[in-house]
């Protein structure tokens, strides 16, 4: 999906409301969409009352459309006499579900919310640019700080559409509904942290005019276009056969972990192979085999061994739980001859950086690095870090000739070929030991099924991971993460 700046949204908005489409129709299809997002975001939560912070233009008048839609009493905050609107927005306060109170207000204060409220924010949307009036300011400060939940509506308050950028306080929204197209400002400078979890509704719009050089970004509607059916004639050897060569005797957990979840995310035929048989319980439909070691990890004396199981496999996921034993470059040389499809995850990563010498380019690469891994290959291979994670990625996967998942916060995928894209979904809860082995079981079951396309397969997987991370409880660890991430492929 094209991330475009905001005078490319109003010119979309301008040509089809020429094609006939009215602008008071694109503001009823965003607040039915954002409020339907909003719904689905809350189902299993409790709330008391929505409180629509509304401002005087149109985001203010999709936030009117929002009202009556959440299936809770609301109430709306104006900052100015609904009668004062103008537009569209006019068009909306007409159409406000009876029955919703309408505070005009100056000022508000964290003390004017209660518990069970929930905020919607549409203050200033993406017209918003320079400073923050006082007014704006008081608003914004008072919703963050009264320690309620916030959606944003297309845009946090406070932040610049293009730049992302904060001039003062801005909205810091647990969920930001944003429309037609995501905006720059959702994954720049402030925008990422204030804009929380991002969705996208489509509203009809007509095609997106040229945005080269703006991004992509990855959503709901991509993944489901790359999730094909199974025939009705499938059978496992046409699902795709991974082999996961992890662990060792010191990270035995990490192999299981990748295994569990190259099993749930549908590989037609899993082989783990490890240095060290794992304590953890290990599936049944998993086929195990123990390779020679001599030192409780992979070395030379495992080599004979991969290579067989090598023999019959799609796609390779391996480097987890390795450790940093001594011969375990020699096995990330010989994986690198591998034909199939290969994804190479944390200690194979650093053995990369430890002996760059042993790296050789090759296609159906990925590799998975956390900002520690690609700082230490970014010294080893000359490539210049850099606090722009799109910058800093690209130079990765160019410079290595992978495809390359920069893992964090709207995780950014980049590949040799010059293309990119932010990843639109995750939750705090990610933030766990053994989330990084998940996602390499993903994407490799993912590769194994489909090898000649790792870029989107790396994209595909890091997303449902992030869904898998959505559904968090309290609690969560990585063990939960392969159940949840076919749960949320089922959802797609």
């Amino acid at each position: 999906m094209k991330v475009i700046r905001v005078e490319t949204m109003r010119n979309l908005e301008r040509r089809t409301i020429e094609s006939g489409v009215s602008g008071y129709e694109l503001m009823r299809r965003a607040g039915i969409g954002a409020a339907a997002e909003i719904r689905a975001f809350l189902r299993g939560r409790d709330f008391d009352r929505a409180v629509i912070l509304a401002g005087r233009g149109n985001n203010g008048g999709d936030a009117l459309v929002v009202a009556g839609l959440l299936g809770i009493p609301a109430e709306v905050w104006a900052t100015g006499p609904l009668a004062e609107l103008r537009g569209e927005a006019a068009e909306a306060a007409r159409d406000l579900a009876p029955g919703i109170p309408v505070r005009v207000r100056e000022t508000l204060s964290p003390g004017d919310f209660r518990k069970g409220d929930l905020i919607v924010d549409g203050l200033l949307g993406t017209g918003f640019s320079g400073e923050l009036r006082p007014q704006f300011r008081n608003w914004i400060e008072a919703a963050n700080a009264s320690g309620r939940s916030i959606m944003a509506i297309d845009l946090p308050s406070g932040i610049n559409g293009d730049t992302g950028a904060a001039s003062g306080p801005a909205i810091r929204a647990e969920l930001t509904v944003t429309f037609g197209f995501p905006k720059c400002g959702h994954f720049r400078a402030d925008g990422p942290a204030a804009s929380g979890r991002l969705r996208l509704v489509d509203i009809g719009l007509l095609d997106c005019v040229d945005a080269t050089g703006e991004g992509e970004a990855f959503f709901a509607a991509d993944a489901a276009k790359l999730l094909v059916p199974l025939p009705y004639d499938a059978y496992k050897n046409r699902r795709g056969q991974l082999l996961v060569a992890a662990g060792s005797a010191e990270y035995s957990g990490a192999a299981v972990l990748v295994a569990r979840a190259a099993l749930r995310m549908g590989a037609g035929i899993v082989r783990l192979a490890v240095p060290a048989r794992p304590y953890a319980a290990l599936p049944g439909s998993l086929i195990v085999r123990e390779v020679a070691t001599g030192e409780g990890s992979f070395d030379r004396e495992s080599i004979p061994e991969l290579e067989a199981m090598m023999a019959h496999s799609d796609a390779v996921a391996a480097g987890s739980g390795w450790g940093l034993h001594r011969g375990v470059g020699a096995v990330l040389a010989r994986l690198l001859d591998f034909p199939g499809a290969l994804l190479l995850d944390a200690d194979a990563l650093n053995a990369a950086a430890r002996a760059p010498e042993l790296w050789k380019h090759r296609e159906k690469l990925v590799i998975t690095p956390h900002p520690g891994e690609a700082k230490r290959l970014a010294e080893a291979f000359g490539v210049a870090a850099s606090p722009d994670r799109v910058a800093f990625a690209a130079a990765l996967a160019e410079a290595l000739g992978a495809v390359t998942v920069l893992k964090g916060p709207q995780t950014v995928v980049a590949a040799p070929d010059g293309r990119w894209s932010w990843n639109t979904s995750g939750s705090p809860a990610l933030a766990t030991a053994g989330s990084g082995d998940v996602l390499a079981g993903i994407i490799g079951a993912l590769l194994a099924g489909s090898p000649e396309r790792p870029f989107e397969m790396a994209q595909l997987g890091v997303f449902l991971h992030g869904l898998a991370g959505e559904a968090f409880r309290p609690g969560l660890i990585a063990d939960d993460l392969p159940e949840l991430a076919a749960a949320a492929r089922a959802s797609l």
